[in-house]
């Protein structure tokens, strides 16, 4: 029963291994960020607190929610209008539009918003611990399985 655990507690370790390694290398070539929402111009879409995950993409369409770089800050709202090499945006709880962004200012275009990216981000540290701990205990229950057995 303990070498089942392990192995599987080996596979799961290898699976999150490669997982974060993707993930960083992701980050490493801005494919993918995370950001704080800090307004809530995206309300009853995405809420003040969330954390959203934002992937560059080749082309956005209206529809889209992306984040784009304005001065010192970034922004994220919906595509509302294209026009040339400008897209218009605007925020799901405003009442008007934004000024025209350049299509080169979009970082990307948010995948997921909430939910398990919140939990992730917040309590990383406390899943990473209790993954460590699921390990060792089975690697504690192995080496005494192993004992008992080397014993008979």
């Amino acid at each position: 029963m303990a070498s089942i655990y392990k192995k599987t507690m080996n596979v799961l370790l290898i699976i999150l291994i490669i997982l974060l390694i993707g993930y960083y290398l992701l980050r490493i070539t801005n494919v993918i960020n995370i950001y704080a929402v800090k307004s809530g111009s995206m309300e009853k879409s995405i809420h003040v607190g969330d954390y959203i995950l934002v992937m560059k993409k080749s082309d956005y369409k209206v529809g889209d929610i992306v984040s784009y770089k304005e001065e010192d800050h970034f922004v994220t709202h919906r595509i509302v209008t294209e026009e040339n090499d400008t897209y218009i945006t605007k925020g799901d709880a405003n009442n008007a539009e934004d000024k025209p962004i350049s299509k080169n200012s979009v970082v990307g275009k948010v995948i997921l918003s909430g939910g398990i990216i919140n939990f992730v981000v917040n309590y990383k540290f406390v899943l990473a611990a209790i993954f460590i701990a699921l390990y060792l205990l089975s690697c504690y229950l192995n080496d005494n399985k192993k004992e008992t057995k080397d014993k008979e």
